[in-house]
């Protein structure tokens, strides 16, 4: 047995240590631009387009009862939830939950302003993260454009709780 007491595993007959089992399980552009497929705001883009998205992202996790944003900070990126659930809090007042193929943070990076709410993981959560300097280069596209803007008024209808047209 190798030292630290880590076992070697074996694969089609070939043995492997604990280094290589690391960089297998690194997540990579094209595990990404699975996750980002079903996010409506990249959901009309091509492969080849979304994979460079894929590249600008980076995996973050946050064990349950951690926030991931706070009420009130700097806004500094997008998150896009890949697994797991959050529940939003704004106000000290839950306002939402969101799971796998939702996203937020945009808010803030839309008008400068700090984190309009809270964001906490109700389990481990895995996400992808997208710097502000980035997101801000995606703005360029039509399509991710207009759809961050649809995500928005989407969201400020159901905070007033209004159905106006």
């Amino acid at each position: 047995m190798p030292a630290g007491g880590a076992r070697p595993f074996i694969v089609g007959g070939v043995e492997y240590g604990l280094r290589w089992l690391v960089i297998m399980s690194l997540p990579t552009p094209m595990t990404r631009l699975r996750a980002l497929r079903p996010v409506p705001i990249f959901r009309g883009l091509t492969k080849e387009a979304l994979f460079e998205v894929a590249q600008m992202t980076t995996e973050v996790t946050y064990p349950s009862g951690e926030a991931v944003v706070r009420e009130g900070d700097p806004g500094d990126a997008l998150y896009i939830i890949v697994e797991g659930t959050v529940e939003v809090d704004a106000g000290g007042r839950v306002v939402a939950r969101m799971a796998a193929g939702d996203f937020f943070g945009e808010i803030s990076l839309f008008d400068g302003e700090p984190r309009s709410a809270t964001v906490v993981a109700v389990d481990e959560v895995v996400l992808l993260k997208l710097k502000s300097s980035d997101f801000e280069k995606l703005l360029t596209i039509q399509y991710i454009a207009r759809s961050a803007l649809e995500s928005l008024a989407k969201r400020f209808r159901a905070a007033q709780g209004s159905k106006m047209p």
